[in-house]
């Protein structure tokens, strides 16, 4: 079980919740959260997102990432409007906010 400021993340069940309310993931959604909570303070590149959570190599798919990421933040926001739980770094990625 992971857990950050309320949300919380139980990888065995893939299930996610906010506020107690359940968050409806995708599976690239569910594997993208997972790895930013793994891993709060780490930054991660879109690159690195792309090859741990697609398993392949990565060609330049920038906007997979950032339509994933965005859907993540508007599930989040439903529950939660004055959270943010993503973080973009500019020029780098993103990061667990």
């Amino acid at each position: 079980m992971l857990e950050h400021r309320g949300l919380r993340l139980d990888a065995s069940a893939r299930r996610v919740t906010l506020a107690g309310a359940e968050i409806t993931l995708t599976a690239h959604e569910f594997d993208l959260l997972q790895t930013f909570m793994q891993a709060p303070d780490k930054v991660f590149s879109r690159e690195r997102l792309y090859e741990l959570v697609w398993k392949c190599g990565y060609y330049g798919e920038e906007n997979a990432i950032n339509v994933h990421v965005s859907n993540i933040r508007k599930k989040l926001a439903a529950v939660d409007p004055d959270g943010e739980y993503i973080k973009t770094v500019w020029g780098i990625g993103f990061k667990l906010a």
